[in-house]
């Protein structure tokens, strides 16, 4: 079985692995620097990717990037604002030409989640389902009859966190207005917390977080309590979204928020109660493969090319 390097960007750490079908042979986390910068990050990943191939065969690289790719020249065309900004006049596939002595592909972090999720996890024998990524930002990605959705420019269904779900929201990073990524993320969680009318534990947090919201909550903290319902409500909304827009039969939900225990449930409901949809309402899901999805996700995208 042929092997593959895996490289997953996220916020704050980039994973990287070695991976032969549904096996991570080897893995290792390398922490973001506070420049934003990908090409500042290439050297430690290129030294980590150079030692993980000394432990077996491999034939190719895969890097999941949380931006727009352009599926004609595999480059990466739009970026997150203030993050990896660089990545758009970064020649990849020189640099792992060069670099490594290797082909590389690039797709979006959502869609490779989904393409290992749909040939490894929780997502095997689905044909028709959606993928909720909720962490730094909202991610995601479609399948419809068994074929992964990419659309005409390679964009179509990754755009679910910038879906509008609130008409006078707030300005969120891409620009829009109102997306469900500006109202229940990682990085605007701070925001929902000023707005809280009356002291929370929330505001003694040095660094608050999702896993700090829901946390808090659990001990009864009332600002605690409006922010995850805040965000719930804003995630169920998107799900749903998601597949009405998509057809979809199941929704999987997946970043580290997912496994708390209000995340599944909550989104379950909201889709029994609102789905227009013939026959019984779509499953909600959580992802299986956890924070490997992405990095498995690296032999089906190499098969769908070969």
């Amino acid at each position: 079985m042929k092997g593959y390097l895996a490289v997953d960007i996220g916020g704050s750490h980039i994973a990287c692995a070695r991976v032969r079908g549904s096996a991570v042979e080897d893995r290792r986390e390398l922490k973001v620097g506070s420049t934003g910068s990908i090409a500042a990050m290439l050297p430690m990943l290129e030294a980590a990717l150079d030692e993980m191939r000394l432990g077996g065969a491999v034939t190719g690289v895969a890097l999941a990037f949380p931006g727009l790719i352009d599926p004609a020249s595999g480059r990466v065309v739009s970026t997150p604002a203030g993050k990896y900004e660089d990545a758009v006049d970064l020649d990849f596939d020189a640099w792992a030409r060069d670099s490594l002595d290797l082909p590389i592909l690039l797709e979006v972090d959502g869609r490779m989640a989904l393409l290992g999720e749909h040939r490894f996890g929780a997502l095997r024998n689905e044909d028709d389902a959606v993928l909720l990524s909720l962490g730094t930002g909202i991610g995601s990605a479609a399948l419809m009859g068994g074929a992964v959705v990419r659309g005409r420019s390679g964009h179509a269904s990754v755009l679910g966190g910038h879906l509008t779900i609130a008409m006078d929201g707030p300005t969120c990073l891409c620009g829009n207005i109102g997306c469900a990524e500006a109202l229940a993320s990682s990085w605007a969680v701070p925001r929902l917390i000023e707005a809280l009318p009356r002291p929370s534990a929330l505001h003694d947090v040095a660094a608050p977080n999702l896993k700090a919201v829901f946390d808090l909550a659990r001990t009864g903290d009332d600002g605690a309590i409006v922010v995850r319902d805040m965000c719930l409500t804003a995630w169920a909304t998107a799900a749903l979204n998601l597949v009405h827009a998509y057809d979809a039969t199941r929704v999987l939900v997946t970043g580290g928020v997912a496994a708390a225990d209000e995340v599944v449930p909550f989104i379950q409901d909201h889709v029994r109660r609102h789905a227009w949809c013939p026959g019984e309402p779509p499953r909600v899901l959580r992802g299986t493969l956890g924070a490997d999805a992405a990095l498995l996700g690296a032999t089906p995208l190499w098969e769908s090319v070969s």
